[in-house]
C-alpha cells in the first residue's frame, strides 16, 4: 500500500512538472504570435525555465555572426556584474561552456567548472558569481546557423539527468523559434524599407560608395608605395601584379553590376513616366536591382578584403622543414622544455586526438614567443599565472587558441599589436619585433594567421594554419 501511494505521488509530481513545462512553452509562444520584443520574449523563456526548477540559473546568449562574438540578451538571476563580463567574448575552442557550444555547434556540459579547462581563464570570474557548473546548448536554426546559446547554471557541480538533457534541447529548440521569427520580421521590414527609398536615393548611395572606394584605393597604393624599402624593389613589382590581377575581378563584377543597375534605373524611371506597367512588374524590376546592387556590394567588399592583406604583407624566412608530428607530444615536449622558465606559472593544454601539424621549429618559434610575451608582460605583477592552450581540426584548418589570464594590453596597443618595433619596455633591452615575427612566421611557414581576440581577463590569440596547402605532406605521414 506505500509503495503504490508513492508511485501515485511521483506521477502526481510528474504531471505538474509536464505540464508546468507545457504552459511555459505556450506563454513563450503566445508572446511570438503577438510580435513583442526579442528581448522581452526570451527573459521571459528564462522566467519560465527557472521557474521549472528554481536552483537553476539560465541565460541566452546572442551570436554576432560577423564578428563571432557572443552578447548577453537574456537572464533573470545571473548576477549583472557576470553577465556583463561576456559582452563580446569571441567564441573559440576552449572558452569557457557557451564559447565552445557556439563554436563546435555540439552542446557542452561542464559539470564542476572548479577543473575543466574550459573554465581555465574564466575560473574566477565565474566562481566569484557564486556558479560552479555550468551546461550550454547552441541555439540552431532549421538551416543550421547558430543564433547564440542557452546555458543552464548551479551553485554547486552537478552531472544533468536524462530529464535534464531533454530540458535544455527543449528550451534552446524554443530559443531558436523566437530568433527565426525575430530575423524573418526584420527581413520583412527590411524589404519594406528599401521599396519606400527612391531609386536616385539607392543609385546615389552606390556612387558616392564607388568614390570613397576609389579614394581608399589610391591612397592605400601610395601608402604602400611608399613605405616599402629600396632593396624590395623588385619584389614589391611582383606583389603589385599579382595584387592588380586579383583585385581586377572583383571590380570588373561591381563595375557591370553598376551599369546594369544604371540602365535598369533609366528604364523605370521611364516607365513610371509614361505610366508602363503595374505592381507586379515595378517588384520585379527592383528585385533585379537589388540583387545587382548586393552582387556590387559583395565584390566591394572582396576588394576591400584584399587590400587589407596587401597592407599585412612583409617578408620572413619561411621554415623549409616541413616534416610533420604529433601536436600533442609537441607541446607536452615543450611544456617540459619551459617548466625551469615558467616558474610557478602553469602551462596547459587540449588537444584533439591524433593532430597532425608540420614544421615543428616555426611553430616552437611560435609558441615560444607568445609565452614569453605572457611572461614579461602579462605575469610581471603576478605570482601564479595561467596559460592555456586549445588546439582543434576545423574543416580544413587547425585553429589554435592560447590564452593567459595576465593583465592584458591597452586600447592603444591592441591597435599595433603586430606591428614591428612596438615595446612598452625598451629599457630593459626589448626592441618589439616578438609579435611582428610571430605574424610572419605564421604566415609564411604556414599559409596562415593570427588574430587577437578580445577577452575579459588578460589576452587571446587564435592562430590558423591552413592544412589544405600541405595536403601532400600530410596524406603522406598519416597513411604510413
Amino acid at each position: 500500500m506505500i509503495n503504490e501511494t508513492s508511485n501515485k505521488s511521483d506521477d502526481i509530481d510528474y504531471w505538474k512538472l509536464a505540464s508546468q513545462m507545457e504552459s511555459g512553452r505556450a506563454t513563450v509562444l503566445r508572446q511570438v504570435a503577438r510580435g513583442d520584443n526579442l528581448a522581452n520574449i526570451l527573459i521571459l523563456l528564462c522566467e519560465k525555465a527557472e521557474e521549472y526548477d528554481p536552483e537553476m540559473m539560465c541565460s541566452v546568449l546572442q551570436l554576432d555572426e560577423e564578428n563571432s562574438t557572443l552578447h548577453p540578451i537574456a537572464s533573470v538571476s545571473l548576477p549583472k556584474d557576470y553577465s556583463a563580463a561576456l559582452e563580446g567574448v569571441t567564441i573559440g575552442q576552449g572558452v569557457g561552456s557557451c564559447g565552445t557550444a557556439a563554436f563546435q555547434k555540439e552542446r557542452v556540459v561542464v559539470e564542476d567548472i572548479n577543473t575543466h579547462p574550459y573554465w581555465a581563464q574564466y575560473k574566477d570570474l565565474a566562481l566569484g558569481a557564486g556558479l560552479q557548473a555550468c551546461w550550454s546548448e547552441p541555439i540552431l536554426g532549421s538551416n543550421g546557423k547558430v543564433f547564440g546559446t542557452f546555458a543552464m547554471y548551479y551553485s554547486q557541480p552537478r552531472k544533468p539527468t536524462a530529464e535534464d538533457i531533454n530540458f535544455i534541447e527543449t528550451n534552446a529548440n524554443l530559443a531558436a523559434i523566437v530568433f527565426e521569427n525575430d530575423l524573418a520580421k526584420q527581413k520583412l521590414v527590411d524589404a519594406n524599407h528599401l521599396l519606400n527609398q527612391t531609386i536616385d536615393e539607392r543609385n546615389d548611395q552606390l556612387m558616392k560608395a564607388n568614390e570613397e572606394l576609389s579614394k581608399v584605393l589610391v591612397q592605400q597604393t601610395v601608402d604602400n608605395t611608399q613605405s616599402l624599402h629600396k632593396e624590395k624593389v623588385e619584389t614589391t613589382k611582383k606583389i603589385l601584379s599579382g595584387f592588380a590581377h586579383e583585385i581586377n575581378t572583383p571590380l570588373g563584377v561591381a563595375t557591370t553590376a553598376t551599369s546594369f543597375t544604371l540602365q535598369k534605373v533609366k528604364q523605370f524611371i521611364q516607365d513610371i513616366e509614361n505610366n508602363r506597367g503595374g505592381k507586379k512588374a515595378a517588384l520585379s524590376t527592383l528585385s533585379e536591382m537589388l540583387g545587382s546592387i548586393e552582387l556590387t556590394q559583395s565584390n566591394l567588399s572582396k576588394t576591400s578584403g584584399l587590400i587589407s592583406q596587401f597592407r599585412q604583407i612583409d617578408i620572413c624566412l619561411v621554415d623549409n622543414n616541413k616534416s610533420t608530428f604529433n601536436m600533442s607530444d609537441f607541446l607536452n615536449d615543450f611544456k617540459e622544455n619551459f617548466a625551469s622558465k615558467l616558474e610557478g606559472h602553469s602551462f596547459e593544454y587540449e588537444v584533439e586526438d591524433d593532430l597532425i601539424c608540420h614544421s615543428k621549429s616555426a611553430l616552437w618559434q611560435v609558441i615560444s614567443q607568445l609565452v614569453d610575451n605572457s611572461l614579461e608582460h602579462g605575469f610581471s605583477n603576478s605570482q601564479k599565472g595561467k596559460i592555456g592552450i586549445h588546439a582543434v581540426k576545423k574543416n580544413n584548418d587547425i585553429i589554435i587558441n592560447y590564452q593567459d589570464d595576465g593583465s592584458g594590453i591597452s586600447f592603444e596597443e591592441k591597435k599595433s599589436i603586430f606591428e614591428p618595433f612596438l615595446s612598452t619596455k625598451r629599457d630593459s633591452g626589448k626592441i618589439g619585433l616578438g609579435t611582428n615575427v610571430v605574424v610572419n612566421t605564421i604566415a609564411n611557414s604556414y599559409g596562415g594567421t593570427i588574430k587577437l581576440v578580445d577577452s575579459p581577463i588578460g589576452i587571446r590569440y587564435e592562430i590558423t594554419i591552413p592544412l589544405h596547402n600541405n595536403e601532400d605532406v600530410l596524406f603522406e605521414t598519416t597513411t604510413k
